[in-house]
């Protein structure tokens, strides 16, 4: 049943608390879906997790259902959702970036000019290859960050973004060299936050901007600037975000999912 994976992202996302049972146990779940299967047991679930039956059972009665079986099979469901995503990121078809924002609009049309697909190919390599990933953003950029978690989690591949700026101030201080950190920011706004910024660029971590302010400050600082096209308004920068996402999602799903 669609919504499984939903259901355990926001419970993710509420806080990094390391001490919530429920956050523990739906990161675990997220972190070891693929080992689950018709035959995982309630203790099996229980190991999974670190945690005991009890625990479970409650777990699985705080997400709303009536028991365990009802909970487990939606857990094995998750293959449904896997296909919604394969659908809704096209990636049956690789999808041709410039031809796609050629069809937008003329504000879009500018991206053509960038070397937006190598950009795709390289965060796909960063984001399959990194141990940690974290998102940054607020807003509508953070919004969309929610889309990008979801389809990225749905893979397998876990994948951290807390929409309370807060909470992103708080696991800045737990990134590691061996992490990617992506920046969504359509004007760069978000790298004035020196407390979620300063921390990501001394941890000499992968750091991903996603911008169309490419000249904005500390940019220079990060592994990676994709820039979207040309320095348009913001309304219109939503639209060019969300087609780079698209993009990618499409991208990595054709690369890693539907030819694995």
């Amino acid at each position: 049943m669609a919504g499984f994976i939903y259901k355990l992202q926001n419970i993710v996302n509420t806080s990094p608390d390391s001490d919530d049972t429920n956050i523990n146990i739906a990161r675990c779940i997220l972190k070891n879906i693929d080992k689950i299967k018709k035959r995982t047991s309630l203790q099996d679930f229980a190991d999974i997790c670190y945690t005991s039956q009890s625990s479970i059972s409650r777990f699985s009665q705080y997400l709303g259902y009536a028991n365990f079986n009802d909970f487990k099979a939606d857990c094995i469901g998750i293959q449904e959702e896997t296909d919604e995503m394969i659908i809704d990121t096209r990636a049956t078809k690789k999808i041709n970036c410039v031809d796609y924002a050629q069809a937008i609009s003329e504000s879009l049309v500018r991206m053509q000019e960038t070397s937006i697909d190598q950009e795709i190919e390289q965060l796909c390599e960063y984001i399959h290859n990194a141990k940690r990933i974290f998102i940054f953003a607020t807003h509508i950029p953070g919004d969309l960050a929610c889309i990008m978690q979801r389809a990225i989690l749905t893979t397998g591949k876990f994948i951290e973004f807390y929409p309370r700026k807060e909470h992103q101030m708080e696991v800045a201080k737990q990134i590691r060299r061996d992490d990617l950190c992506i920046f969504l920011s359509l004007e760069g706004t978000l790298l004035m936050e020196k407390a979620i910024t300063i921390p990501a660029i001394i941890s000499l971590a992968k750091n991903v901007l996603i911008t169309q302010n490419v000249h904005i400050k500390f940019s220079e600082q990060f592994t990676q600037v994709i820039g979207l096209g040309g320095h348009d308004s913001e309304s219109i920068g939503k639209y060019k975000l969300l087609f780079f996402i698209d993009c990618l999602l499409n991208r990595y799903y054709h690369k890693y999912i539907v030819n694995n």
